[in-house]
């Protein structure tokens, strides 16, 4: 019995664990809007400051940035049911909803390379995934045809 009023006690002091979570969640990056001849206040402005910069010896400037690409302004609404879960469950829902807005709905994080010429205008972009797999982008996503594959077209 002890255990169960010291779980409710627990989930009744920390209610909106996930809400705030969901409200301060990062928002998308336009990767897309960096590309070769984009100058460095461009790349700065879309990915933040650099958390590594160096000079070659034929005074060309290499950035890496880190960012966290979030989702959309839109999916911020997902806040709405965590409140109803959180008032309907007396708080008891935050076990399960603040875990999974923190390991599933905080964005995925990425690194960019960029190597700007004497100019500053970009030279070479990379973007990878934190784990160095290449980013995909939205234009680099398979289309999704609008007829059926063959398989499913036989009747």
């Amino acid at each position: 019995m002890r255990v169960i009023v010291a779980a409710l006690l627990i989930t009744r002091a920390t209610p909106g664990c996930s809400i705030y979570k969901a409200a301060t969640a990062p928002p998308p990056v336009a990767v897309d809007n960096v590309k070769v001849g984009s100058t460095r206040a461009e790349a700065m402005s879309v990915f933040g400051m650099p958390k590594n910069s160096d000079f070659t010896q034929s005074n060309e400037r290499t950035d890496v940035y880190e960012f966290i690409d979030g989702n959309s302004d839109a999916t911020k609404l997902r806040i709405i049911p965590y409140i109803g879960a959180d008032f309907f469950t007396l708080g008891l829902a935050e076990l399960v909803l603040w875990p999974m807005e923190v390991a599933l709905l905080q964005g995925s994080e990425g690194r960019a390379v960029v190597t700007y010429d004497q100019d500053n205008k970009a030279k070479t972009v990379t973007v990878t995934k934190r784990d160095g797999t290449p980013w995909q982008t939205q234009k680099d996503a398979p289309e999704k045809s609008a007829t059926p594959s063959p398989e499913y077209a036989k009747n």
